[in-house]
């Protein structure tokens, strides 16, 4: 799952009213021999450059709550740099977020003395474990979730803390809304309400205007879970009308 869709930008560290990540001289510096030293007396090395984007990956994590288990694996690092002398300032943009089991980029732009001097990127991939709920068996849509067929155990995740499945009791009553293969982790997209009413049942239509509660007999055009919305007829006047779904038995009409 795609995680901050907005870009995510880091700056190492603050020295004398700019944010520095080395400069000629320090001792995050090194230099090179013969006429490349001289003119370029700065390397900002392969390492460092995956050193910036790792804390600034870790922070992002934190920030966001996440304390479970993962593994951050560099797929692609960025050349070492080498860099003319000055103020030597680097910045970390994750432009697709951080992505739980995709490949994404971390895009560095350096600057040399508050001038743009080169762009760079490297590749990660983030790996996040929890314990989750695995079905067991195949399951059918509409067939609800249990110990019968599904358990608990460890996988990589691509969902957030508070949406993933962890326990049956997270299941918030949903069964599953496709058919699911054997040994797949469930997650909310898999799972829907149960469907409440059938095409063709009787239901009771209530419309309330202005405060004013009206009801009237109907019949479902379409199945429904509670809360979606589905198509209903007026048995008396034979009208089609659209209302979202309460219970087994009630439609409410919104249109």
């Amino acid at each position: 799952m795609s995680i901050q869709s907005r870009t995510i930008t880091a700056i190492l560290c603050l020295w004398s009213g700019l944010f520095a990540f080395l400069w000629a001289g320090s001792a995050f510096a090194a230099g090179t021999n013969g006429a490349q030293g001289d003119r370029f007396p700065t390397v900002l090395s392969s390492a460092q450059l995956s050193e910036l984007a790792v804390q600034k990956i870790e922070e992002k994590l934190s920030d966001m709550g996440e304390t479970r288990r993962h593994e951050l694996h560099l797929q692609r690092a960025a050349s070492t740099m080498h860099l003319p002398a000055g103020e030597v300032t680097a910045v970390v943009e994750f432009p697709r977020g951080l992505p739980y089991g995709r490949e994404f980029p971390a895009v560095f732009a350096v600057y040399v003395d508050g001038v743009l001097h080169r762009r760079a990127s490297s590749y990660y991939r983030l790996t996040v474990y929890d314990r989750v709920l695995v079905a067991m068996t195949d399951i059918r849509a509409e067939e609800a979730i249990s110990s019968a067929n599904a358990r608990v155990e460890e996988r990589a995740v691509d969902t957030l803390p508070e949406v993933t499945i962890t326990d049956f009791a997270r299941l918030d009553g949903r069964v599953a809304g496709r058919y699911i293969r054997k040994d797949t982790t469930l997650t909310p997209s898999l799972l829907a309400m149960p469907l409440v009413i059938r095409a063709g049942n009787p239901v009771e239509l209530i419309l309330d205007v202005n405060g004013i509660v009206i009801r009237a007999e109907g019949a479902a055009v379409e199945s429904g879970r509670i809360g979606y919305t589905i198509r209903v007829r007026n048995v008396s006047s034979g009208k089609i009308l659209r209302g979202k779904v309460l219970d087994e038995h009630t439609v409410k009409i919104i249109g």
